[in-house]
């Protein structure tokens, strides 16, 4: 039996507008997920995720929740930087604590946008792959999209990074404003994430969207050949 974090599971009911949005999305990604694996309801399936900050809404854990009990049985739920069974992984450290290949599929929802530069967050997508055995799965929001759903913020995120961080500090999201808190990604990096991963393992990016714009990416990465 693997160690697994203790997690909150419940998938808060939509408030306002962009909650709604937000939460047909999140079903969406969790269909995509789904047709990823292509009917493998009894491979194992990491789950990571990562602690949010005072000022970000937990959406929680959707995959988890909209899950089958025969697929929850076999999700095991990480948070970056917290302890795993004996283990604790440092503050900003990437490395997971699993062996090589030791989950079948790996998940990771609305997460690398919150690790860090680029350098971080390809070390993170690196892990995903390496204690992966099948696949994984990696979503983000759109850093091109509109309203930016971390912060529900319109437009600011367009600005130049040093001037949109001063803007969330301005309205009192001073924890989103770090570099190492809040760093949004595009296809392109999805891309070249993928790309960078020893062996050039088959990958793809596909895309979900809100009112004909393209609101959020999922990156797959396929390590076993059909």
């Amino acid at each position: 039996m693997k160690n697994a974090i203790n997690a909150e599971y419940d998938v808060a009911p939509p408030r306002g507008f962009i909650d709604k949005i937000l939460s047909s999305q999140r079903r969406k990604l969790f269909d995509a997920f789904t047709a990823f694996k292509q009917g493998d309801n009894n491979g194992s399936v990491l789950n990571v995720r990562v602690a949010l900050p005072d000022d970000a809404a937990d959406h929680g854990d959707y995959l988890f929740a909209w899950s089958g009990p025969q697929q929850r049985a076999n999700i095991t739920t990480f948070h970056l930087g917290t302890p795993a069974g004996n283990r604790r992984q440092p503050s900003g450290d990437m490395r997971l604590p699993y062996d090589d290949g030791e989950f079948d599929w790996v998940v990771c929802n609305e997460v690398i946008e919150r690790v860090g530069d680029f350098g971080k967050q390809f070390a993170l997508v690196q892990e995903l792959a390496r204690v992966s055995g099948k696949g994984l799965f990696v979503t983000t929001a759109n850093r091109r999209y509109p309203i930016e759903f971390n912060t529900r913020l319109p437009f600011l995120h367009w600005l130049p990074r040093k001037w949109w961080w001063r803007a969330l500090k301005w309205s009192g999201r001073n924890r989103s404003a770090a570099a190492s808190k809040l760093n949004l990604v595009d296809a392109a990096a999805l891309y070249k994430f993928a790309s960078l991963l020893p062996g050039k393992p088959e990958h793809d990016v596909g895309h979900k969207r809100v009112f004909g714009i393209k609101a959020h990416f999922f990156l797959m990465v396929r390590k076993e050949k059909d």
